[in-house]
């Protein structure tokens, strides 16, 4: 995000469509996802990103719980990859990509089900 002058407003990242409205394929998104990097980098190596030491994963969580929000976890996220890898298989592809929040979810949560 640039401020007046066009000047990069410090500590204010993003990528694929919220930086340039919803345009574009993976391979632009995956772009300009490589360049944010680069930057949020560059602006840690330089110290311009002070960390408040309320701001824990933790917080996030609570925030997060308090507001209601549905999230994926890393084990979620993992079971959705599981799902998609599985549903492929038998048709000699990769993947059948689950497409909608609902199946998204529903496979995310299964494993926290069992757990």
């Amino acid at each position: 995000m640039l401020d007046e002058n066009g000047e990069p407003l410090p500590g204010i990242y993003f990528a694929g469509w919220n930086k340039r409205v919803p345009t574009g394929d993976i391979g632009t998104n995956k772009k300009d996802a490589t360049e944010t990097v680069q930057r949020l980098l560059e602006d840690a190596r330089a110290g311009r990103i002070v960390h408040a030491a309320a701001a824990t994963a933790e917080a996030v969580d609570a925030l997060l719980d308090e507001r209601g929000i549905r999230r994926v976890v890393y084990t979620g996220w993992l079971a959705i990859d599981a799902l998609e890898r599985s549903r492929g298989e038998p048709l000699g592809r990769p993947r059948v990509k689950l497409v909608t929040w609902d199946e998204l979810r529903e496979a995310a949560e299964a494993i926290a089900a069992e757990t």
